[in-house]
Order: structure tokens, then sequence, then C-alpha cells
């Protein structure tokens, strides 16, 4: 780990330590939002492939419950 990192950690987990608990649990809070942020961001730039790939192959056509007929019957051996 760099020290500038190290830095910035320890000066973080220090500040953590002066909160009042009320404030920390604002602060884990606001992380869990930005984690989440970061799920959603992931899942739009799955979004984008997916609807990509579909224009590649020709499938752009198919809605969702298409695919979700066509997933089924799959599963389903027909």
């Amino acid at each position: 780990m760099s020290q500038a990192r190290e830095l910035m950690e320890e000066s973080l987990l220090q500040r953590l330590r002066r909160l009042p608990s009320e404030r920390r649990r604002e602060l884990l809070d606001f992380l869990e939002f930005l984690e989440s942020r970061e799920q959603a961001q992931g899942w739009l730039e799955f979004d984008e492939w997916a609807v990509n790939l579909a224009k590649e192959k020709g499938f752009a056509h198919l809605t969702e419950e298409d695919v979700s007929r066509i997933v089924s019957d799959f599963r389903a051996g027909k």
C-alpha cells in the first residue's frame, strides 16, 4: 500500500473515532449509498453491453418477455 493511501486511511480512522455515534451512523449510511451507486453503475455498464450484443447478433427486436420465455423454454427442455 502506498504511503499516501496509508496516511489517508489513518486520517479517516482518526476522524471516525472522534465522531459521536449518531454521526457514525450517518457516515455508514452515506458509505452504503456510495456503494449502491457503484453497483448501479456496474449494472448500467452490463445493460449497455447486453444491448450492444443484441444489436450485433440481430436480437435487438426481442423484448424482455421474449427473452424470459426463451430462457424458460430452454430450461424446460423445449
